[in-house]
This record gives structure tokens, sequence and C-alpha cells, in this order.
């Protein structure tokens, strides 16, 4: 299992090894990615199979003001280093986003709208490049920051990462960080508000395939390994797996802060050996969250015993199982490992997109189904009584299992 972040009083990670003696699976991570293993990689090629961004145009509409959105997209014209975004590959390389929310029964809206979310994908012949942002809260302001930070991070790796030979993963982690600095550059120009970013890269050494990380905020990385029958997260460096985790709180962010610096108090750099035929996949809070046992109902945390656990009607007079920060951290990825789980069948990144997204679409059902009702049948009540159903819906929610969310996910398998 991936080793957990080391603190200031222990900064030492799992410290400087040789040349291709990297545990296969391991985590190695540190907030510097100069304190991190050096590897050699081969020649980056340059010749894209698959490219895509969203939800709708994703990174190509970084308009300041434009709430509605491009209508037609100008392909001629090449946008963070490609002509289409739009051209994704089911079986290695793609990604889908949805909103968790309710529906409106009496005006017909979302409610959270815009999906202020943002994925971006580009696979090469023997590399790839995959990052998501979340848009802080909810708007067109959280929105167009998590647009920028994908276009802004998209257009500097896929021209710094192969303008010239790089030959090592400190190569790779210099453009990335590059690539930060760029989506933070172009936030604060478009004045986007905060959002969170997560890059990953996909890239060959030798006989062997690494992948290099980076995250600020809370979406996370993980790898599929079917030969392990195993999910590892590549991003669990830039927490405390020992200290439960405040979801409202995505622990940093890129964008506008109050001293018009980036927040970058969890960004947390990462490296781990996988094998051909892994699925690498990044994901949105409204995701990983949802595969908390916490969350989900099936557990309760043994810091907070006695307050009221998430739990449909179905399961109440299950007594709850009391979890520790890191039980709920092994369950979660476990969790993930069974929604995925093949049963010997050929698996494409699509189906990982479409099995993540269904476990909490249906573990979010019963809290839409309940908002919705209650929305009907209090349709066009005012005042006070307004106040009380909203103070009753909220208490009643926030019992029932899963967290509303935009929910996004982005997947490459390795080739």
């Amino acid at each position: 299992m991936s080793s957990e972040r080391r603190f200031p009083w222990q900064k030492i990670v799992s410290f400087f090894l040789p040349s291709n003696h990297l545990q296969r699976y391991q985590l190695y991570a540190n907030q510097n990615y100069l304190q991190l293993p050096v590897e050699t990689i081969s020649p980056l090629e340059r010749n894209t199979l698959a490219c895509e961004s969203g939800p709708d145009v994703g990174l190509v509409d970084i308009a300041r003001h434009q709430k509605k959105g491009i209508l037609k997209v100008n392909n001629s014209i090449k946008v963070a280093g490609q002509f289409n975004w739009q051209i994704p590959n089911e079986q290695f390389a793609c990604g889908l986003s949805t909103s968790l929310y309710d529906h409106n029964p009496v005006t017909g809206e979302v409610n959270g709208e815009p999906v202020a979310d943002c994925f971006g994908i580009c696979a090469q012949e023997n590399n790839a490049i995959l990052m998501i942002a979340d848009g802080v809260n909810w708007g067109y302001k959280a929105r167009l920051a998590a647009r920028c930070a994908i276009h802004g991070a998209m257009a500097c790796l896929n021209q710094q990462l192969f303008e010239k030979k790089l030959t090592t993963t400190k190569d790779v982690f210099e453009r990335i960080k590059a690539a930060i600095d760029a989506a933070q550059e172009l936030i604060f120009k478009s004045e986007g508000s905060l959002t969170t970013l997560t890059i990953s890269i996909v890239c060959p050494s030798n006989r062997r395939w690494l992948v290099c990380s980076a995250i600020v905020g809370d979406s996370n990385a993980y790898v599929y390994s079917r030969k392990q029958k195993s999910v590892y997260e590549l991003t669990q460096g830039s927490r405390d797996l020992n200290n439960e985790r405040d979801m409202r709180s995505p622990g940093g962010a890129l964008g506008t802060t109050m001293d018009e610096k980036a927040d970058l108090t969890n960004l947390t750099y990462s490296i781990m050996e996988i094998e051909q035929g892994d699925f690498v996949f990044l994901t949105t809070d409204g995701i990983s969250d949802n595969y908390d046992p916490c969350v989900s109902g099936t557990a309760a945390s043994i810091k907070t015993p006695l307050l009221a656990r998430k739990s449909s009607s179905a399961i109440t007079h299950i007594p709850p199982m009391l979890m520790t920060a890191y039980e709920r951290h092994l369950s979660s990825l476990k969790q993930m490992y069974l929604s995925i789980a093949d049963n010997g069948e050929e698996l494409t990144a699509l189906d990982i997109c479409n099995r993540l997204l269904q476990y909490v679409i249906r573990l979010t059902d019963e809290q839409r189904q309940i908002i919705e009702k209650g929305v009907r049948e209090n349709e066009g009540v005012e005042g006070l009584e307004r106040n009380k159903f909203e103070m009753e819906m909220r208490k009643v929610v926030g019992t029932i299992p899963g967290k509303l969310d935009h929910a996004s996910i982005v997947t490459y398998q390795v080739r």
C-alpha cells in the first residue's frame, strides 16, 4: 500500500533510490519534488492519439463573462496545443462529468449549475497528460477558474514536454511545476475565483511505466491494477491519513486568495511505478468523498461515534462500524476496487468512468428524491414557513447517505 505523507518533522520520504529501483506501486511523495527519487525516462513521442476536455467544451471556453458558453468551436485554431479537444478514445483515454444535485421540479433547473469542474486528457503514442480541476463553491467564476487552470496547465505541458528531449523524472516535475504556475497566472488574468488542480503524467522508462503527479486541493488521482486487484491513490501524500479531513475545505487552491497568491498549503508531488494495462484516473471530490464509508453510511468515525451517521431507511437498524481516519481511507480504496472489479472481461477507460460515476449517482439518489419531493409539496410556501421547511430539509438530508456535488473523472489506460 502506498506510503502516507511525511510532515515537517518527517521529511525523509522513501529516500533517494538508484535509478530503476523503485518498488512497484509504492508511492514516493514530497512537497518538494527535488526530494523524490530521480528516474530515467524514455524519449516522449508527440503523436496525439486522443484528447478531450469537458464538461461541454471544457478548457476551450475561458471567456470572462460568457455565461452561455461557446456555441461553436473553431477547430482550425490551436488551443492549448491541440486543434480539437473533442476526440476521446473510449478504449484508453476519456472523461465524464455530471451533477449529483437535485432538479427543481417547479423550474426544471438543476441546483448548483453550472458544473464547475473541468478535466483534460491528451494521450500521445507513449505518454499521456491527465488533469482535473474543481472550482471552489458554485457559479461561473468557479467554473472559469477550473477551466483556466486546465487550459493554462495543458498549454504549458503540451509545449514544454516536447520542445526538447527530457531524460529524467526531475525534468517532468519541473514542467509540472511550470504548468501549475501557468494555471495560476491564467486564472488571475481572467478574473476567475478558486479551484483545485491535479496533474498526472504517464511516461515510459525503458520497459517500465511511471506516473508523475502533483495536487493542489482535494481532487485525487488513483491507479487501478487488475493484476494486483487493488486501487492505489497517487495523491494521498497531500494529507495526514491518520487525521480526519475536513471535507468542507479543499486544503489548498489556485486562484485569487486574500493576498492574490495561490494557496499551495498542500501542494504535493509524487511518483509511482505502475504496469502496462493499468488505469490511471483522476476524480473531483464529488466522486472520492462519496466513497468514504462515513459518507456512504456504512461506518461512523471512531472520534465522533455519538453523532448521527448517514443511513438510509433500509439500514438504520444495523449498528455502525467505527473506523479510524486511516481505516476510512483503506475502505474507500477497497470500495473503488469493488466498483471497478471486472470479473475477467476486458475493461475500457469509459468503463472505469461509468462504473465510478454510477456508484455515486445511485448512492445519492435518495437525497435527490427527498429534496425534489419536498420542493413539490411546499411549492408556493413563503416567509417563516419556508424557512422552517428549508431547515427541516437540511436536517433530514444530513442523515441520508451520500454527498451532493459535481462529479467528474478522467481516465487513461497505460498502453
